[in-house]
């Protein structure tokens, strides 16, 4: 298993619709993209200021299907048309989950 993580914080201007957008164009990926295996996104609590505002986890078969997913068509539109508007930034890793690294917390 493969998995691409991703912090976004959103402008200020984003609004719930906005936040419901991206939830559902992320989850509307899976069944379109081969390998994509699950899309869990979750938005943070807001009880403190300066927080990022979503997360999420893109589970994939393996590496090969996430370098596919990351250029496919229907991933670029999603971060094109819903997800770009509203970004004010981003951070992201790619884990082999499979193994935990050396020295890891499990």
């Amino acid at each position: 298993m493969f998995q691409h993580i991703g912090v976004l914080t959103l402008t200020d201007e984003a609004t719930e619709a906005d936040r419901t957008a991206i939830s559902e164009g992320l989850g509307s990926l899976l069944g379109r993209i081969d390998g994509l295996r699950s899309a869990r996104v979750v938005f943070d609590a807001g009880i403190k200021e300066g927080n990022s505002d979503v997360l999420f986890v893109m589970t994939f078969d393996s590496r090969a299907d996430w370098e596919a997913y990351s250029t496919h068509p229907a991933h670029v539109e999603v971060v094109k048309t819903v997800i770009g508007p509203v970004l004010a930034s981003k951070t992201f890793l790619q884990v082999d989950a499979a193994e935990p690294a050396p020295g890891a917390l499990v």
